[in-house]
């Protein structure tokens, strides 16, 4: 049975100025959004390239990505694991595709390892002949430690994309590639590939 802690009331989507504009999901699917069974609207995305188990065994790369109703059923799925009640902020209304790219990180003896993200950038293809830049990046560090004592820190890296403008590096089976950089050095490149797209019902 669902406590009526955690669904939002019509007063709290009354609320949110912004939920009426095109730029913002409705009360209607915010509420949506909510109800909706944990994982709707989420892929995750593991580097299938040169990292390997052995050389990232404290953590693969790869990438989260959310649509703008999955943000929203991932936050009020993880406020009700902690039995707190859920409220959106403005900005987690936003019709944006939400990236969360992390790095390879290894526990060797000599030291951990982690690779930071800085940035992600969306591209229609190889040749980057249309690029996306995230409307919105925030970083979230990560602190690494071998059996020895070492320590490294290193950060993920929150990206938001305009969910109109994804249209614009997308193929016609919906595809696209995103590119994570640290610092000036390119990463990795991903494929978001056609099963990827059906599942998130983009």
């Amino acid at each position: 049975m669902k406590t009526k802690l955690f669904v939002l009331s019509f007063g709290i989507l009354a609320s949110l100025s912004l939920a009426q504009s095109v730029d913002h999901l409705s009360p209607d699917e915010i509420q949506a959004a909510v109800s909706a069974s944990p994982g709707t609207g989420a892929i995750y995305i593991m580097d299938a390239g040169f990292a390997t188990p052995s050389r990232c065994q404290a953590q693969m790369p790869g990438l989260f990505i959310y649509t703008p109703t999955g943000w929203l059923n991932a936050l009020s799925y993880g406020a009700r694991k902690q039995y707190l009640p859920f409220e959106p902020k403005p900005e987690d209304t936003e019709r944006a595709l939400t990236i969360i790219s992390r790095g390879c990180a290894s526990g060797s003896p000599a030291g951990p390892i982690c690779e930071s993200i800085t940035r992600v950038a969306l591209l229609s293809d190889l040749k980057g002949k249309v690029v996306l830049e995230a409307i919105d990046s925030h970083l979230v560090s990560q602190s690494w430690q071998n059996g020895f004592g070492a320590t490294a820190v290193c950060s993920s890296l929150v990206s938001r994309f305009s969910m109109p403008d994804i249209q614009k590096v997308q193929n016609n089976r919906g595809e696209f590639l995103v590119a994570t950089f640290g610092g000036s050095q390119l990463l990795k490149m991903y494929t978001v590939k056609e099963k990827h797209v059906r599942k998130l019902g983009m």
